[in-house]
């Protein structure tokens, strides 16, 4: 009966060893919201609105944290934060006098929901599909998607830098977010 007892004993001391040793390690979820972006890209519509009868041209920015951005391929890759805006209208004369496509016009930017000049585009969500502006938390095995319900934000350069400082309020999120950009930012060109 001893010897039962100590091969009990001495399987159950194994197995709690062996128990203790592996720890299965839980899928890491991306909680934070970074406000500092540290890349990204200004996407050019031109006069996306014409039809409609909107005279401003039209720009977007996707802005991404440390961690996570675009590959070679134009995929998402990697964990972070990524704050895409949506529909920026801006004066076509700005773009025009810089004869280039490639920029923000500097100034202060709000949220709203119609083609305001100086105004971009609020986040809305249609039952789980997302349009406008938003802010996307990218983990290794899931992500949230954050809709932009009200925001600021102003746009200033230092040469080829812009400066962006910019606070959101965000759905389902009761402390304001803030975001900084301070980078140069390659554009797309996505007239039609």
């Amino acid at each position: 009966m001893r010897c039962t007892f100590i091969y009990i004993y001495m399987a159950l001391s194994l197995s709690l060893v062996l128990t203790g040793c592996y720890k299965p390690q839980p899928a890491i979820t991306y909680q934070s919201l970074d406000s500092v972006l540290t890349s990204g890209r200004l996407e050019y519509y031109g006069a996306f609105y014409k039809v409609e009868g909107v005279s401003y041209d039209v720009v977007s920015l996707d802005l991404y944290s440390k961690g996570l951005g675009l590959n070679k391929d134009g995929k998402m890759e990697g964990v972070g934060t990524n704050l895409y805006i949506s529909d920026i209208f801006v004066p076509t004369a700005a773009i025009k006098a810089r004869k280039a496509s490639d920029f923000l016009p500097e100034g202060t930017y709000a949220s709203d929901s119609t083609a305001q000049l100086m105004h971009f585009l609020r986040g809305v969500n249609y039952d789980g599909s997302y349009a406008g502006s938003y802010v996307l938390l990218m983990g290794e095995t899931s992500y949230s998607v954050l809709p932009i319900t009200e925001a600021m934000m102003s746009v200033a350069y230092v040469g080829d830098t812009l400066v962006l400082d910019g606070k959101a309020t965000l759905e389902g999120k009761k402390h304001p977010y803030p975001f900084h950009y301070r980078t140069t930012l390659p554009t797309i060109n996505r007239e039609r």
